[in-house]
């Protein structure tokens, strides 16, 4: 028997009083786990900033709680439900949490608290194309030739919103191992900086990466290619890839051109690469080409318009976007399905949306058993959370390492398990002594350990591994395990306790069964790439959205998964889509028509975004630095925000204030860099960060 997702976290009460996007997004996961969660609100509309400009997106599946920080009866309540809490989710930052002070939290609930810049920053209220700005995702975003894009899609408070939830649920473990509540802090800012991880190998050697448009910093062919009758999306990450593509054009020697050979080749000879792939997808239309890629085993897809998404065949073949009632009406509305999905498990009903207040009742009238009582702290400190855990990985460039890594940290004992010739990614450049830095970076905290699983020993090998695991995580194409011999049913009858995430472009139970997927390919058939067009040109976000919250999707699954185990040890398959998760992300821009323009302004040294309304002396803005434009723009009464390079960012002095780049030595002695994680939790803390160790046989 295995679990069900609205099960995991069943008897957990969470009080969600932050107003950002962020807890929103964090709440909504908790509740779609089984938590209680309250949605408090401000009574008669109140503001509509945040998260409350979707109210009903984010109030769904909650329960209700209208309050005046005025009036007494309301804080009476809200402060009883604070002290029966087992977690409060805030936004210390945002206007309103800043009507609620000074409210009575109960000693043995965890708090985590979402803001732009991180606690101690100056400044509130911080939007996400502030954060967006200042971070350096803006400015891998967009055109060579155009200004930094500040995407629509909230990614930012997304990511935060699922990293806290993450970290929420490991909270939970301490505080079941350890009788200590925690106090967790996650920030845009730093969230940012970890989207930013392919773009990062290139600024600790001393280059700034600009904007490529649809293209990626470490690959090539990877790009927005026309054809006949549109649009399509190609990706790979290879020379496999690109071996099996010149194969396709009838041009091997092309795959033997000492100009394209290597991955790092092809990416210095991006324009020359780009041309190639142009003139052959011209010749077709895109599900010819769509068609041909397919069959190679390479990644492709069309660009999918928002108002068509409902229609894009895996979308509708999936029910990711379902029909909910309209609070207070009988009216339908679109509505983004769970992203939670265990194998098995029937497609839950709509979400019920709430109207305002409709809860307070039940809330008054229910007792609530919270996980710690009294606040008590037994003699059980320092424990990680997953400090018992045992994770198999296998995986390749970002979004099963980027899940495992972050286990690692909350403690868990993660083997990764790499085929003879090694995970792909330990061919980007550049190299420091012989190691990819991109792959450094996205493996800290492993054992790396490599095997021929298609080989008898090699296999028996590692079904010995997953007889002892209790997590085993991996983003192969699917049916790859299945081809081996381990298909879902044997792996649960050699563990039936194991905790199975495969994470893939198009899920498993999917229109597209075989069909490969890299991040942009998936941005582009989620409505994303629409979502964040500029001037009618559809744009990918500059970091690998899919690809990280495909992994942040899968630390939260995994870790409520082993709450529930922990109860009731039942294993659990998932069924994780990156695509169903990039549809949940653009939900908030359904049926609305994106804001024109983004108010960027020429400066003498880069761009700075304008708010709203009219700008004085402009043309004068072009001979000024960032700097001097925002402070000029300011005397005159209209707030900028300088958009700043990767490099700015990195090396800012809030991210060094933050700590998130740490140097470890590597076996020869020299420094390699490593990214901390953007959650901080204490007091328990997380797992100092270590280079991957040097892979041996398994």
């Amino acid at each position: 028997m295995e679990s069900i997702s609205d099960e995991w976290l069943a008897g957990r009460l969470v009080v969600e009083i932050g107003g950002r996007v962020s807890a929103g997004v964090c709440g909504t996961m908790l509740a779609q786990a089984g938590a209680t969660v309250v949605f408090v609100e401000p009574r008669d509309g109140g503001t509509r900033t945040g998260k409350f400009c979707s109210r009903d997106l984010f109030a769904a599946g909650k329960r209700s709680l209208a309050v005046s920080p005025e009036n007494a009866e309301d804080r009476a309540l809200l402060e009883r439900l604070l002290r029966r809490a087992d977690l409060v989710l805030t936004s210390s930052d945002w206007d309103f949490d800043g009507g609620l002070p000074a409210l009575d939290i109960s000693a043995s609930a965890t708090v985590c608290n979402f803001t732009a810049m991180g606690v101690d920053h100056d400044e509130r209220g911080l939007s996400e194309a502030d954060v967006q700005l200042l971070s350096g995702v803006a400015h891998t975003s967009g055109f060579p030739d155009g200004p930094p894009v500040a995407l629509r899609v909230p990614i930012l408070e997304y990511s935060a919103g699922v990293y806290g939830a993450g970290a929420c649920v490991a909270a939970l473990a301490a505080m079941r191992a350890a009788g200590q509540p925690q106090r967790i802090e996650v920030s845009l800012f730093e969230c940012a900086l970890n989207a930013l991880l392919s773009f990062l190998p290139s600024v600790f050697q001393g280059v700034d990466p600009g904007r490529l448009g649809n293209g990626h910093p470490m690959s090539a062919p990877w790009n927005a290619y026309r054809t006949k009758d549109g649009w399509l999306l190609f990706c790979s990450a290879s020379d496999v890839h690109w071996q099996r593509f010149c194969a396709l054009l009838g041009r091997p020697d092309l795959a033997e051109d000492e100009r394209f050979r290597r991955v790092a080749d092809r990416a210095h000879h991006r324009g020359e690469v780009d041309a190639i792939v142009s003139q052959w997808t011209q010749d077709h239309d895109t599900a010819t080409c769509i068609r041909l890629l397919s069959g190679a085993g390479l990644a492709g897809g069309e660009i999918v318009p928002l108002d068509k998404l409902k229609e894009e065949a895996n979308v509708r073949h999936r029910g990711a976007i379902i029909a909910a009632t309209a609070p207070g009406t009988e009216r339908q509305m679109d509505f983004p399905q769970s992203v939670l999905r265990a194998r098995n498990e029937n497609v839950p009903p709509p979400p019920v949306i709430p109207v305002p207040d409709a809860d307070r009742a039940w809330l008054a009238d229910t007792e609530f058993v919270p996980m710690l009582q009294g606040g008590q702290i037994p003699d059980a400190a320092g424990r990680l959370p997953l400090e018992s855990v045992r994770v198999i990985e296998i995986g390749q460039f970002t979004t099963a390492p980027l899940c495992a890594r972050h286990l690692a940290m909350y403690g868990a004992d993660v083997m990764k398990v790499e085929p003879l010739s090694g995970d792909a990614a330990r061919e980007w450049a550049p190299m420091v002594d012989g190691l990819s830095l991109f792959f450094a970076l996205s493996n800290s905290g492993k054992t790396c350990y490599k095997a021929d699983l298609k080989s008898p020993d090699g296999l028996k090998k590692f079904k010995d591994l997953i007889r002892g695991a209790d997590v085993l995580v991996e983003n192969m194409k699917p049916g790859s395990l299945a081809a081996l011999g381990l298909d879902v049913e044997k792996l649960m009858a050699i563990n039936p306790s194991l905790i199975y995430c495969p994470i893939t472009g198009f899920g498993n139970v999917s229109a597209y069964p075989s069909r490969p997927a890299f991040d942009t390919v998936v941005q582009a058939m989620s409505g994303m790439m629409d979502a964040n067009a500029v001037d009618g040109m559809p744009l990918k976000a500059g970091v690998s959205v899919c690809d990280f919250m495909g992994g942040e999707v899968a630390i939260f699954a995994i870790l409520a998964a082993l709450h529930h185990r922990e109860r009731t040890g039942l294993g659990t398959v998932f069924d994780l889509s990156m695509q169903d998760i990039a549809v949940w992300m653009t939900a908030s821009m359904w049926g609305k028509r994106p804001a024109e323009g983004q108010g960027m302004l020429r400066c003498r040294d880069g761009y700075v975004r304008a708010g709203s309304g009219l700008v004085p002396e402009a043309e004068a803005l072009e001979r000024m630095t960032r700097d001097e434009a925002v402070a000029f723009l300011a005397e005159r009464g209209v707030r900028a925000v300088p958009a700043r390079s990767v490099a700015e960012a990195l090396h800012s002095p809030r991210a060094k204030a933050l700590g998130l780049v740490r140097m470890e030595k590597n076996r020869h002695g020299n420094d390699m860099p490593q990214l901390a994680s953007p959650v901080r939790m204490s007091p328990t803390g997380l797992r100092s960060i270590r280079l991957p160790e040097a892979t041996i046989d398994l």
